[in-house]
C-alpha cells in the first residue's frame, strides 16, 4: 500500500465515447493550483501517447488537464487545445481512472460568448468592449465547424431557459455555494 496509479485517458474531440490516437501532455495539479511536485519529480506535461498515460501519484486531491501540443516561439510559450480538466482524490494503494474530455473549438468559443454576456450583465465589462470580443469571436466561429455531437452545445439553451423559469418563479432568490 501506498501510492496510487492513476490510469488517465483523453477522449478524441467532441467524443466522449472514444479515445483519441494522437499524443497528449498531461499535467497533474496539487489542490492549491501548483503543479505536482513529489521526491524530485515534476508531473509537468507528461507524454501520453495514444491517449492514454498511466502514473504512479502519492495520496491526494489533484487536477487533471491536458494539451496536445506545446511550443516557444519568440521566448513564448504556447499551447494548443487543452482538455477539460477532471478533479480526482487519489487513494492510498488504490487504482483511479481519470478521463478528460477533449472539447471542440467551436464549444470553447460558445461559452466564451456566454461568459462575456454575463459580465457585461455584472458591469464587469463596457458594452462597446463586450460587443467588439463578441464579433470577434463570432468572426472567428465562421470557420471553426460546430461539434459533430450535439451534446456539448445544445443543453446551453435549455439550461438558460430552466434558469430565466426560475428567477421568474422566485424574483431576487439567488442561490450561493
Amino acid at each position: 500500500m501506498g501510492m496510487s496509479k492513476l490510469n488517465i485517458w483523453v477522449t478524441d474531440t467532441d467524443n466522449p465515447c472514444a479515445i483519441s490516437n494522437r499524443t497528449w501532455y498531461v499535467t497533474i495539479y496539487n489542490c492549491d493550483g501548483e503543479v505536482l511536485e513529489w521526491c524530485g519529480k515534476k508531473y509537468v506535461v507528461m507524454k501520453a501517447p495514444c491517449g492514454h498515460l498511466e502514473v504512479e501519484v502519492p495520496p491526494g486531491c489533484y487536477r487533471i488537464n491536458a494539451v496536445w501540443s506545446f511550443s516557444f516561439a519568440g521566448g513564448v510559450f504556447y499551447v494548443n487545445h487543452f482538455t477539460d480538466s477532471a478533479i480526482v482524490q487519489a487513494c492510498c494503494g488504490e487504482h483511479q481512472c481519470v478521463t478528460l474530455f477533449n472539447p471542440s473549438a467551436h464549444r470553447c468559443g460558445t461559452i466564451y460568448i456566454r461568459a462575456i454576456r454575463d459580465l457585461l450583465l455584472q458591469k464587469v465589462l463596457k458594452p462597446e468592449l463586450a460587443r467588439q470580443a463578441e464579433a470577434a469571436i463570432n468572426d472567428v466561429l465562421q470557420f471553426i465547424p460546430r461539434p459533430a455531437r450535439g451534446f456539448e452545445l445544445d443543453h446551453l439553451d435549455e439550461i438558460e431557459k430552466l434558469v430565466r423559469e426560475q428567477e421568474q418563479r422566485q424574483p431576487g432568490a439567488k442561490e450561493d455555494c
